[in-house]
């Protein structure tokens, strides 16, 4: 749709999250690494897709406002600083 709108840059920031990991939050992980994959092996993903949106925090997952979890998500489920920290340098070795 975007060549046949003839855009100038198109872009793409792909979300990790929600509708693509089914909410399930450490499936972001499979999926970004799969994204930067299909980068790597295929030219059009590599020119529309500039960037990744990933659902972070400082604890694994989430919990309800009155949960008493410092670093918990009360919104959506996150992955924790480890984990993140991980993925970035996994990611960055990909590139």
């Amino acid at each position: 749709m975007y060549e046949e709108r003839g855009l100038e840059n198109p872009a793409i920031v792909v979300d990790t999250n929600h509708a693509n990991s089914g909410k399930k939050y450490l499936e972001q992980i499979r999926i970004a690494k799969d994204i930067i994959n299909s980068r790597n092996l295929n030219p059009d993903i590599k020119n529309i897709v500039k960037g990744l949106m990933i659902e972070s925090y400082i604890e694994d997952g989430c919990q309800k406002v009155d949960g008493g979890v410092y670093g918990k998500s009360i919104t959506d489920p996150c992955l924790g600083w480890e984990k993140t920290e991980r993925l970035l340098l996994d990611l960055a070795d990909m590139l």
